[in-house]
């Protein structure tokens, strides 16, 4: 069986589970801002699409050859950092956070230039930060 058909149906259902979870979030009527369904339905739709698309259109490779790299340690680490991260998203500092994120994560996928490690992750998590705050006007989790 080819690996994209079945990761395309996961992806589907992933992305319309996503879409009944963002039904259920709340918001308020006169918000000045984008809604907090915003940005989880932009995704549901991206995951949708791709899950489709990958159905009708698989590529060649076969299920055994990539569950083998799925299950190869540094792609559970990297699983279980992102399980991590997500779980203590709203308990942690986002700019923190984030820079962590991105440190183990470059780390755990093979990064070991110094300038690479002290840049990137500073930058990424301050630019994020930065362009949700102060251009969609979205407030992350911060520790005043």
């Amino acid at each position: 069986m080819r690996a994209d058909r079945i990761a395309g149906v996961v992806v589907t259902a992933a992305g319309i589970t996503l879409a009944l979870a963002t039904a259920q979030i709340s918001i308020l009527a006169d918000q000045p801002t984008l809604s907090a369904r915003f940005f989880p339905y932009m995704l549901a739709i991206i995951l949708t699409a791709g899950g489709i698309f990958l159905v009708l259109r698989p590529g060649d490779a076969l299920l055994c050859n990539v569950t083998d790299k799925l299950l190869a340690p540094r792609c559970l680490a990297f699983a279980a950092l992102f399980l991590a991260y997500a779980l203590t998203f709203r308990f942690v500092d986002f700019r923190l956070g984030t820079w962590i994120f991105m440190l183990t994560a470059m780390w755990i996928l093979g990064s070991r230039k110094w300038w690479e490690l002290a840049v990137i992750p500073l930058s990424v998590s301050l630019v994020i930060y930065l362009l949700f705050r102060y251009g969609f006007t979205i407030l992350l989790p911060i520790w005043t």
